[in-house]
């Protein structure tokens, strides 16, 4: 079995050269469906004060749009390799647009909820077809920092959302946007990326075997449940930053979005350093060690009540930017920790399966310990998901077999 070390990854199929347009275009895909993870967050005290729900009741706007990836990550896995990447990538993104306008038009919170789950649905067969897109149109010598580069998708999706959803008007009008954006990606992909080669052809998989030989491996399931933990983290910081901010720092809505937007923008920061990290040799195992320590650390501070004021914008800054080399590291890693090169999307999907998990998780736990206890409460969450992931990343193989 191929060993976890992301520089190996000679077993995937490589590209002649590294098509950089496409990689541009499958970025810009990933950035506007990040864009429908951020506008919820945005948009919850506007939502709070026109549905009148409270603040457990809102997380669902938040973690109906992941859910669906808990359960869909494998099937979305099978599906792009039946299919081919490119098409349900494009497939994704048509059903990412179609449920954002839908959304928009709505004024019933049960229908917001339900076309938050279609675009669930959408978000999960990009997640997974994208890094398939890449792994074919990528150099073996550039995949690490390519991934690191495709990994920094969900921050600044987040971020420009974070910022501009205040100055769009409404959340309505946010949803549009986000529904446009991503109507765009889709349209150009065609232009850009080629489709995978004779897929009609690939020796047809047996999925109880495949998944069987994903999980003896253990390898993927450990990198799975490596991801569940950092979401975990990121998201019980990163879901309700704004409304934090506003409670505990005394800001207003858009100095909220605005200080929210560069703190998650600090992601890519993270994103880009593991990619050179990986490039020259740390094993995966190590940096997700001490990247997992660090962002428990660090979010411990951003909770606890004796944490002064002015330094809870520093700390949440830390956080995000240290955190953002777990899931470049991960999707890095994932090509290499996967038994057969066939295997590939399956194992990606069943990452992103634990990625999902943390993602619903995180703001439902979240919001039930800050409606029980207070701001503070989630210090413990944060330490305990920081410890689980260090001890998952030192399971990991560092050398082949």
């Amino acid at each position: 079995m191929s060993a976890i070390k992301p520089a190996a990854l000679e077993a995937a199929p490589s590209a002649p050269a590294t098509q950089w347009i496409a990689v541009a275009n499958v970025l810009l895909a990933g950035i506007s469906a990040a864009l429908h993870v951020g506008k919820a967050t945005i948009a919850l005290p506007e939502l709070q004060r026109e549905f009148g729900r409270s603040l457990e009741s809102l997380s669902w706007v938040i973690s109906a749009f992941p859910f669906i990836g808990v359960f869909g990550g494998i099937a979305a896995g099978l599906l792009v390799r039946r299919w081919g990447d490119r098409r349900l990538l494009l497939l994704g993104l048509l059903i990412i647009s179609v449920a954002s306008f839908a959304g928009a038009a709505l004024h019933d919170f049960a229908g917001l909820i339900a076309t938050r789950f279609i675009e669930g649905i959408g978000f999960v067969i990009v997640v997974v077809a994208s890094p398939a897109v890449l792994n074919r149109l990528v150099e073996p010598q550039q995949r690490n920092l390519v991934f690191g580069i495709w990994s920094t998708f969900m921050p600044a999706g987040i971020a420009l959302s974070l910022f501009f959803g205040p100055h769009l008007g409404s959340w309505q009008q946010s949803w549009f946007a986000g529904g446009a954006l991503t109507l765009l990606s889709a349209l150009l992909l065609p232009l850009t990326t080629r489709n995978p080669a004779a897929f009609s052809s690939a020796v047809p998989l047996q999925l109880r075997r495949a998944l069987t030989d994903l999980l003896r491996a253990r390898q993927p399931l450990l990198l799975a449940l490596i991801f569940t933990a950092y979401n975990l983290q990121f998201f019980a910081v990163m879901s309700f930053l704004p409304i934090f901010l506003m409670q505990r720092v005394g800001l207003s809505l858009a100095a909220a979005g605005s200080v929210s937007a560069v703190i998650v923008a600090a992601n890519i920061i993270g994103n880009l350093s593991a990619g050179l990290l990986l490039s020259r040799g740390i094993p995966a195992r190590s940096l997700l060690a001490a990247t997992s320590l660090m962002m428990g650390l660090s979010g411990v501070g951003i909770f606890l009540s004796a944490t002064p004021v002015a330094l809870l914008i520093p700390l949440c800054f830390l956080f995000c930017a240290i955190s953002g080399m777990l899931p470049a590291t991960l999707l890095a890693a994932t090509p290499a920790a996967t038994p057969e090169p066939s295997l590939v999307p399956l194992s990606l999907g069943l990452v992103m399966q634990g990625n999902y998990l943390g993602q619903v998780i995180g703001p439902l736990v979240l919001s039930a310990i800050v409606a029980y206890a207070g701001w503070t409460a989630p210090a413990g969450l944060l330490l305990a998901a920081a410890a689980l992931a260090t001890t998952l990343a030192l399971l990991l193989k560092t050398g082949r077999r």
